[in-house]
């Protein structure tokens, strides 16, 4: 990977500025503000709704409140680099105002019904009315946003370029219905939901390398920034092809928003920075994925800002997973209404100063990785994966999945729903046979076919859908998934069980006791709680022998259940599951941090890096608890010797002693963010 100043680690603020700000913004002082709050970069509005500089483009609508004669943009370029901090250009040509469209009606998204798209319009006050534009008309392309680009581009010595607002959305406009026509030989249907799935993201793809050549045309030397999708909390949604993002940029972002002002019972997911991050690190050789932070707890919200303590945990999690930490503000330091925020992204960005040289170059020691496919499952193990400390790595099915790349994972979780090719199931079976473990998460009777040899069972299989009021029960050979659950005879389970039948030489470690009630009668009377039947033969989670390898067969939605419920039950055995699968030999062992903690684990030459993020407490977060006396092994047989560990972030205590291929540590207290260097 070729060195650029984008390669290395460095922290970016974005002021998203509002434009009747402008006549009080003073060049040199928002890049004294930058560099005071330890940023290396500055993301600013260039172009498209609004030029923050003289354009010549026709319909290019320059910023009202710039002053006739003002070379503000220039002046802030200047100053930053000055204080050698980067400037990256901010466009988005998402929208427009309305005067553009009554001379080019053919630039916009239309409804069904031929209407535009506009973008709040029953806001009050003095504004021009917003319309969105269409991804495959000319003002996303050729006739307007290349040559917006190309102007800028020439005018200012600029060191990126970002594209906000990329995404395409539903259009029934000519432009578009002739080029569907075109591409798959019939009509756009007027069902958005029925669409050709690789429409839309065509569509986008082809706009975004026309704009990324547009860039590359005039400098070579800077780099594109552009969105990655991740995922849809519901598992819904579809993931995202990197091979092919970075077909259209150099860089890639996105935003990990900790929306609360949709209400408690809508919290996003508290690990959502890191899994964030995870999904931009796919491809090696490639610069570290941004992490755009918003303030605000809520675009509604936007002129305050999150809890303190909730900020501190979100932000921390860019770094410690590995990814590169953006800030997004409204407005710059002088018209920032919360104040509280900018006390936290300092501190962040300090501890990210001192992290920085033991991070540029790591590698993730992680040896499990999750497969991924954006589902339900994938989301469900990825929160038992981060409550039990188990430090893990993601891989899409797109992205050029080799069997050499297994190899590097003691682990490889395959969850429900995972499209299992011809060529995947072979590489998954050679990964085996070479002495690699797979977890498989099967509870749909869908691609058995596919599965049934790796799990070492019958493609003859019924499904149990929506049970309720039963168990699963250990059998002597599955004793080994049962450490911390020895005072308990049943493991809860619920909702969908595959009912399969192992093949000879496949080993049972759980069975399946069948509800004891419908649903209605759980409750009373108790002289009929009774369970009737206390043992099948029917498994719910095998083991099958591959050669040197193994495959544990997983029958119940333990990912869901994790998800959902989260009873301490299902925690424990599956981190069970991923101990055993690790020969009882994790990176980590980590069975006295208490939930809420978050670890991850690199290897920098001779050095272990080991971050500790702390969100425990009930969220949105009101303040820090700090903890005391954390004990955790960690395994130290990737090192020649230790001679010391110390604490870089927070300047806590760290006892330490040597255990056979473990350094046992005790951390005297955990604040927010901290990572520990063992070397």
């Amino acid at each position: 990977m070729k060195q650029t100043w984008w390669n290395s680690i460095h922290t970016v603020i974005q002021y998203n500025l509002q434009i009747q700000d402008t006549q009080g913004m003073i060049a040199e002082e928002i890049a004294y503000k930058v560099r005071e709050c330890s940023a290396d970069a500055l993301v600013i509005n260039v172009g498209g709704i609004y030029a923050w500089y003289q354009s010549a483009i026709p319909y290019h609508h320059i910023n009202e409140y710039l002053p006739q004669d003002s070379q503000f943009l220039k002046e802030l370029i200047g100053s930053c680099h000055e204080r050698d901090i980067k400037v990256i250009a901010r466009f988005d040509f998402s929208k427009v105002d309305d005067l553009v469209y009554l001379q080019h009606p053919e630039w916009f998204v239309k409804d069904q019904a031929g209407q535009p798209l506009i973008f709040g319009s029953k806001r009050m006050g003095n504004w021009s009315l917003l319309l969105s534009t269409c991804i495959n008309g000319g003002f996303r392309n050729e006739e307007f946003a290349v040559k917006v680009l190309e102007e800028a581009l020439s005018l200012f010595e600029l060191d990126g370029v970002f594209f906000n607002a990329p995404q395409m959305e539903d259009c029934f406009c000519e432009n578009c219905k002739r080029k569907y026509r075109q591409r798959y030989k019939e009509e756009l249907p007027a069902d958005s939901s029925i669409w050709r799935k690789d429409w839309k993201r065509k569509c986008s793809l082809e706009n975004a390398q026309i704009l990324y050549s547009a860039v590359k045309r005039m400098r070579r030397d800077i780099p594109v920034i552009y969105y990655y999708g991740t995922y849809r909390s519901d598992g819904e949604g579809a993931p995202e092809n990197l091979i092919e993002r970075y077909q259209s940029a150099d860089m890639i972002c996105t935003e990990a928003q900790d929306i609360l002002s949709a209400g408690k019972k809508k919290l996003p997911y508290k690990w959502k920075p890191t899994l964030n991050m995870k999904l931009g690190q796919y491809i090696s050789n490639r610069p570290k994925p941004y992490g755009i932070i918003h303030s605000c707890p809520g675009m509604d919200w936007r002129h305050t800002g999150l809890p303190a303590a909730e900020y501190e945990f979100w932000l921390s999690q860019i770094p410690a997973s590995g990814g590169m930490l953006w800030h997004s503000l409204t407005g710059y330091e002088k018209t920032i209404t919360d104040l509280r925020m900018l006390g936290v992204m300092k501190k962040v960005n300090q501890k990210i100063k001192l992290m920085k040289p033991y991070m540029e170059g790591a590698k993730s020691i992680a040896e499990v990785l999750l497969l991924w496919n954006a589902g339900i499952s994938e989301l469900g193990f990825t929160e038992a994966l981060m409550d039990t400390q188990i430090p893990f790595d993601v891989m899409g099915i797109d992205e050029g999945i080799t069997l050499e790349h297994l190899s590097s994972y003691r682990v490889v979780i395959v969850p429900e729903g995972f499209p299992l090719s011809n060529e995947t199931k072979e590489l998954l079976t050679a990964y085996t046979q070479n002495g690699g473990n797979l977890l498989i998460e099967k509870t749909k009777v869908s691609a058995i076919e596919e599965y049934a040899s790796l799990l070492g069972i019958s493609q003859q299989v019924e499904a149990g859908k929506n049970l309720a009021a039963c168990y699963g029960i250990w059998e002597e050979s599955g004793q080994v998934l049962k450490a911390g659950l020895w005072d308990t005879f049943y493991l809860p389970l619920k909702d969908d069980v595959l009912y399969s039948k192992p093949v000879s030489a496949t080993e049972v470690l759980m069975t399946f006791v069948p509800p004891f009630s419908p649903l209605d009668g759980v409750g009373a009377p108790p002289e009929r709680a009774s369970i009737p039947v206390k043992h099948t033969d029917i498994p719910i989670i095998t083991k099958n022998c591959i050669e040197a390898g193994q495959v544990l067969g997983v029958y119940f939605s333990l990912s869901q259940m994790n998800l959902y419920y989260g009873l301490e039950d299902q925690r424990l055995l599956f981190r069970n599951c991923i101990h055993y699968l690790s020969d009882q030999k994790p990176v980590l062992i980590s069975d006295e941090l208490p939930e809420g903690i978050y670890a991850y684990a690199y290897r920098q030459e001779d050095k272990l890096l080991i971050h500790l993020v702390n969100g425990i407490g009930e969220r949105p977060l009101r303040n820090n608890i700090r903890c005391s006396r954390l004990r955790m092994d960690v395994r130290i047989d990737m090192l020649p010797k230790v001679s010391a560990v110390t604490s870089v972030l927070e300047g806590t205590q760290v006892q330490w002693e040597i255990t056979g291929d473990y350094i046992k540590l005790c951390i005297s207290e955990l604040g927010v963010w901290e990572m520990l260097v063992i070397e």
